[in-house]
């Protein structure tokens, strides 16, 4: 089939093509590489510092400015959104909360004006639930609910590869509101937006950002935006939780941290600034330089990426648990939250704790800890649900970043408890400094593995949106290097996606197809022999509808190897007994396919 209108989100990066054999260092060398083309783009495509893409972000920064000032000197109620599905609704939560603590450090009796909708509730910021993507209804239902009380709104809905219905049926609704600004962020050109029927609804993403598009263009227009910087291509094809994610947290910030920054320096008198942060490329420069001194640390962070992969590959109970000190449990809640979607991974295989638990979180729907032991992910639950039960199977990596409310108490004793006991301890932490903090010191000759980075940039009026950023980085090598080494990744290709939506359908059909070098029509058919275990399928299996055969194969591990084996000749049964040998994914792929090739 010809490549050539490959989408942008999930081509594969040919930086990356021996991603598999790099070993530990080499793989974080190689996403220091692609994490270098955020800042220097792609090819011949616009990127962030391209003249089309900074002067919207500082547009989009003056309206958002005007809109603040309103707020704080007025009391007008304009609310900001931030939405997106997965990665792209945790990074809009993680992003409102912090503008929010802004604004309230100088303005208290302000109501928190910046807004987050996720698919799926707030249950979706720790667990994978991909379904609720494709419903464009229940987008423009979290939208409305979270803007009824505003008389203004700005929206920024997010979909890295142009391709959530959800966040379609947002900015529908956001354009046909009278006084709404609408901003759509993605990382493909407007054309590659998703074209695919969606169900239940007589529109596409594509016709609906079309739509957003032409209204954009139109001179004087000041409501209508498209923010699409091109990245390039996933290290790990079409994994948009890492370069989409980190732009997606780079866009927001420069677009509010020179909003904020003006507003401070015109409403309040005093002197003291952070940093002089008065545009949106003042903002880019600094994440920037973020990303250079952050992976300073590459050999560091392959020591951890080693101990976290061998603990992934020796064992069925394995678990790997990220420890996070002040706020930067939630960029372990965000790393954590991706494992079982991206790389096939246990339920409670990877699983991240806050200092603070939900109150930390500031989320929407507050402590729901009580719906399941998922979502425990308090220092108190850690205690109580895990630390009694940590063996030499596990590894506990401590995650931290410079911060002013760190001096408590309770985390010496929980990390003195944790170094005591058998697992593997890791720690990462991002500081000004080459020095760890107190809590970390008392540990350190128990670390089996350490990484401090040092970045000159941590925080904006004490929130360490610097420090989270780099941290960000740093988990991402982490996760992706440790499930490569336990065999999920073939090339640069995810071989266990777990098949939970619309999108994961068609990526994980294509993923056979590149495989094994057969058609996509073969590879949606071994999909299908696999999702049902049938060796022939029947034209009525064929013709159920795709929401059937998603539902069906949400709860299935190895389906993609399953698959691939089968579009190879072998029939489901031998394909699961292949599976059974325990040998990693790769290493059966490459035997299979190397045999069907004879």
């Amino acid at each position: 089939s010809t490549m050539a209108a490959k989408r942008v989100t999930e081509t594969a990066n040919e930086l990356t093509d021996l991603f598999d054999d790099a070993g530990p260092l080499g793989m974080a060398r190689l996403l220091r590489q692609t994490d270098g083309q955020l800042f220097n783009g792609w090819r011949e495509h616009p990127g962030l510092y391209d003249v089309e893409i900074m002067t919207r972000l500082k547009s989009l920064s003056d309206i958002a400015e005007e809109k603040l000032l309103e707020v704080i000197l007025k009391g007008d109620s304009h609310c900001f959104v931030f939405t997106g599905c997965g990665t792209s609704g945790r990074i809009a939560w993680l992003c409102a909360r912090a503008f929010n603590r802004i604004v309230r450090q100088h303005h208290p009796h302000i109501p928190d004006c910046f807004k987050y909708c996720i698919s799926g509730g707030d249950e979706s910021l720790v667990i994978s639930n991909e379904l609720p993507e494709d419903d464009p209804h229940a987008g423009a239902h979290d939208l409305r609910q979270v803007t009824d009380q505003c008389t203004s709104a700005m929206v920024f809905g997010i979909t890295c590869g142009l391709s959530a219905p959800y966040v379609a049926g947002q900015i529908e609704y956001a354009m046909a509101q009278e006084n709404f600004t609408t901003c759509l962020i993605g990382f493909n050109p407007i054309a590659q937006a998703r074209d695919a029927p969606v169900e239940n609804w007589d529109k596409t993403c594509c016709e609906v950002f079309d739509t957003l598009e032409n209204l954009a263009l139109e001179d004087d227009d000041l409501k209508h935006w498209i923010l699409n910087p091109i990245v390039g291509p996933e290290p790990i094809t079409g994994s948009s939780r890492m370069k989409g994610g980190s732009m997606t947290h780079i866009l927001l910030n420069a677009i509010f941290l020179p909003a904020l920054h003006n507003i401070m320096a015109d409403v309040i008198p005093a002197p003291k600034h952070d940093l002089p942060m008065s545009t949106p490329l003042d903002a880019a420069l600094y994440f920037e330089r973020v990303c250079r001194q952050t992976h300073l640390s590459d050999d560091s962070i392959a020591q951890v990426t080693n101990l976290v992969g061998q603990v992934m590959a020796q064992s069925e109970e394995n678990h790997i648990y990220y420890l996070g000190v002040g706020p930067a449990g939630l960029m372990g809640v965000i790393d954590a939250s991706e494992m079982v979607d991206t790389y096939g991974c246990r339920d409670d295989e990877v699983r991240a704790f806050v200092q603070g638990g939900w109150g930390t979180c500031a989320t929407r729907e507050g402590d729901i800890s009580p719906k399941g032991r998922a979502f425990r992910l308090s220092f108190e639950d850690f205690s109580m649900d895990i630390l009694p039960e940590l063996s030499d199977r596990d590894c506990v990596v401590i995650v931290s970043v410079d911060h002013v409310t760190c001096s408590d108490e309770g985390v010496h004793d929980l990390m003195v408890k944790v170094a005591a006991s058998p697992v593997q301890l890791a720690c990462v932490h991002v500081g000004s400094t080459a020095h760890p903090p107190a809590y970390l010191a008392k540990i350190e000759d128990d670390c089996q593995a350490m990484c401090l980075a040092q970045c000159d940039e941590i925080q904006v009026c004490d929130e360490p949106i610097f420090a989270l950023f780099g941290l960000k980085l740093l988990l991402n090598i982490i996760s992706t290097g440790a499930n490569t080494i336990r065999g999920a990744v073939f090339g640069n290709t995810m071989i266990n996606v777990t098949v939970s939506n619309n999108k994961l359908f068609y990526r994980a059909a294509e993923i056979v197809a590149e495989l094994t070098g057969c058609q996509s029509q073969d590879a949606e058919v071994a999909l299908l022999k696999a999702i049902y275990g049938l060796a022939k399928l029947p034209q009525e299996t064929r013709d159920l509808p795709l929401s059937d055969h998603i539902k069906r194969a949400t709860t299935m591990k190895y389906i993609v190897p399953e698959a691939a084996l089968i579009a190879t000749g072998l029939s489901p049964s031998e394909a699961r007994a292949q599976l059974r040998q325990r040998l990693p994914l790769r290493e059966l792929l490459r035997q299979a396919i190397e045999h069907s090739h004879h």
